[in-house]
């Protein structure tokens, strides 16, 4: 008969034969991914515009300049939206204040702010020296808020064509009509060609101009044979016509 040991060892070993193996199995990780939708943004220039439309509607057709009170005044869509609407829209004429919704079919916000109105003056595109004649092409208009510059600015964009800055002038800034000038054609101290005129005769002679002045001008000149001062308008370049016609050429 088998001892108690031997049959112990046995059990233990048949044990261990048919324990079932521990096997670790492998974690398959699930990744989501989320998919991202393109977006754009409605902004304040945009959303401004369409507002400055609507009270020029209801002003007069005057153009306004927009103030939106806060930030964050944009609206963020589909990048396939390309509609919106101001609705609810409400604009007081005597404070200039507004309120509206800005809505597309996906979002909306609200908004409030001011209307200022502005009108339109000519300013200088680039810096321009005393002395230099202002062109069509120096010139440009510039919005700024209406009735802030009154009598006294320059207003009309023919108004400063064919003048000269009687200092230097920078660009963009409204420009005063003390500012400019026509340009001299005739120097003080400059020989000028005196023109003068009588029934049937022209006659032409040198004189000395006494001060300087543009087309238009009455100076005075002097002939320098017979140190006589006449007075003479300014008719071109070193060129003037004699109003009074003394003997200005009898010593000649």
């Amino acid at each position: 008969m088998a001892s108690l040991r031997t049959l112990l060892l046995a059990g233990i070993a048949c044990t261990t034969l048919v324990a079932p193996l521990a096997v670790s199995q492998p974690v398959v990780a699930q990744v989501q991914v989320a998919s991202a939708t393109a977006t754009r943004y409605i902004g304040e220039r945009e959303i401004s515009r369409r507002i400055a439309d609507m009270v020029k509607q209801r002003n007069g057709g005057r153009p306004v300049e927009i103030f939106f009170h806060g930030m964050g005044n944009e609206l963020e869509v589909p990048a396939s939206t390309a509609a919106f609407q101001v609705e609810d829209f409400s604009f007081d004429t005597r404070s200039g204040r507004f309120y509206g919704t800005v809505a597309s079919t996906a979002a909306s916000i609200k908004v409030s702010g001011r209307a200022q109105a502005v009108e339109s003056i000519p300013v200088l595109k680039n810096r321009i020296t005393a002395g230099q004649v202002i062109s069509r092409n120096d010139v440009e208009w510039l919005q700024v808020p209406a009735n802030r510059y009154g009598a006294g600015f320059i207003d009309r964009f023919d108004d400063l064509i064919g003048q000269t800055p009687r200092r230097a002038l920078a660009a963009g800034m409204p420009i005063r009509a003390a500012d400019i000038g026509k340009p001299e054609v005739i120097t003080k101290n400059s020989l000028v060609t005196m023109v003068v005129q009588a029934p049937g005769l022209t006659i032409t002679t040198t004189g000395r101009a006494m001060e300087s002045g543009s087309i238009g001008d009455v100076v005075q000149v002097m002939n320098p044979q017979s140190k006589r001062t006449i007075q003479a308008t300014v008719t071109g370049t070193n060129l003037v016509q004699v109003i009074t016609a003394p003997s200005i050429i009898a010593s000649n």
